[in-house]
């Protein structure tokens, strides 16, 4: 019996160059990896909900998270989710926000 086994670097890809616009949707970034790990990191309070499509058009209704910072600071999530594309879109901010995803 034989298995496919899949092995990928850490390859991080900024799919949200800092910006201090109020809100901003990003461009789709394609997902070569279904695992991945993402992280926000704001200078004041943000929200950045995460779309995700596998045609790199049209965004699915339901998000794949959101993350809200009350205050400056970093957080983030990951995830097994294999949609090929993946895009941030920034709702509220009140300073700068820059998001990495690692996969």
């Amino acid at each position: 019996m034989s298995s496919n086994v899949f092995v990928k670097s850490g390859r991080v890809i900024d799919i949200l160059p800092a910006t201090t616009a109020a809100t901003l949707t990003g461009s789709w970034y394609f997902k070569d990896a279904p695992k991945s790990a993402i992280q926000v990191v704001a200078t004041a309070a943000a929200t950045v909900v995460f779309d995700v499509s596998n045609d790199g058009v049209n965004a699915l209704d339901t998000p794949l998270a959101t993350v809200t910072l009350a205050a400056a600071g970093s957080d983030g999530f990951t995830t097994d989710a294999s949609w090929k594309y993946i895009r941030a879109r920034v709702t509220a901010n009140s300073g700068t926000v820059s998001v990495n995803a690692c996969n």
